[in-house]
């Protein structure tokens, strides 16, 4: 795809972005982050929200696609990839904000200070205060999720009174007029980046999107019109030189690249004589398939 704007890049299938693109963005690409899933407790109830029926609970915590109970178990992963940043999600990571904070320490205690940590919230349960301990802790990167107006002052308090690399992150509904108003309001107040993912589809919000008038996508991961109208906010931003940078994360990256990515990574740390990776990240054993998950993978770094 071509553009007229020279500051605009695509590359498929990794998205389109303007003016650079969050740094936990660049980990995510490389395969190179652990995501940390906290807990499943959010009182947002975005009718949106593609998380899992199994993630839904107050102890639902997961580190890339495995169920730990631990953060020594959280280290063990991180070390054991070799990982150079992690995500902290939900749910709704404040809810959970003590450990949280644990987290955020203990990992960069471990792992060193350029270990990048970015984490997502939707306001809910957050506080300046919380929000500065955080920053204190060596958080690197907080995405805001904007579910209201009032979430806008969190954005540029965390933009304006902290250090850290402060954003909004939310689905790119098929309308461009709203989208283009999350942006300019961001540019207002500070934030550094808005990302838009093209609106995803999953079994837990698919009757909901479907009950308020939208139409998926053929290949059934996204909403017809979202990626459209966020590309056109892009562009918009582009020709009227705005400062924010806006990237649009493709449905097709989230659902098969990334988590691909991840795989191949920790499949790598499996492999010994008579095992190999497969292109989808998967692991080869006497024929069979396996995710590399860590149980396994420990037992083959033992030997």
């Amino acid at each position: 795809m071509g553009y007229a704007y020279s500051d605009v890049v695509s590359l498929e299938p990794y998205g389109v972005w303007y003016r650079g693109i969050p740094k936990g963005c660049i980990y995510c690409m490389k395969g190179s982050k652990v995501v940390i899933f906290v807990t499943g407790i959010c009182q947002t109830l975005c009718y949106y929200c593609p998380i899992s029926r199994e993630r839904r609970s107050s102890n639902a915590f997961y580190v890339n696609e495995e169920r730990f109970t631990s953060i020594a178990e959280i280290v063990d992963e991180v070390s054991m990839v070799k990982a150079e940043g992690a995500s902290i999600t939900g749910g709704e990571p404040f809810q959970v904000f003590h450990m949280v904070v644990k987290f955020v320490k203990t990992l960069k205690d471990l792992m060193g200070w350029n270990f990048h940590i970015h984490l997502y919230t939707s306001g809910f349960g957050v506080t300046k205060e919380a929000i500065k301990k955080l920053e204190k802790v060596g958080l690197d990167e907080i995405r805001f999720h904007i579910v209201n107006e009032t979430i806008y002052k969190l954005v540029e308090f965390a933009a304006k009174e902290t250090g850290m690399d402060v954003g909004i992150e939310v689905p790119a509904i098929p309308d461009t007029n709203y989208l283009w108003s999350i942006v300019m309001k961001a540019e207002m107040i500070g934030a550094r980046f808005v990302n838009f993912n093209e609106f995803e589809v999953s079994e837990t919000n698919v009757e909901q999107i479907l009950i308020r008038g939208y139409r998926l996508k053929e290949d059934g991961r996204g909403v017809e019109g979202s990626y459209e109208a966020a590309l056109k906010v892009i562009e918009r931003a582009s020709k009227e030189g705005l400062k924010i940078s806006v990237h649009l994360c493709p449905a097709i990256f989230k659902d098969v690249v990334q988590h691909r990515n991840r795989l191949r990574r920790k499949a790598l740390v499996c492999l010994y004589p008579g095992t190999e990776v497969n292109p989808d990240g998967t692991i080869k054993i006497d024929n069979n398939d396996y995710i590399p998950m860590f149980d396994i993978c420990s037992v083959f770094i033992k030997k």
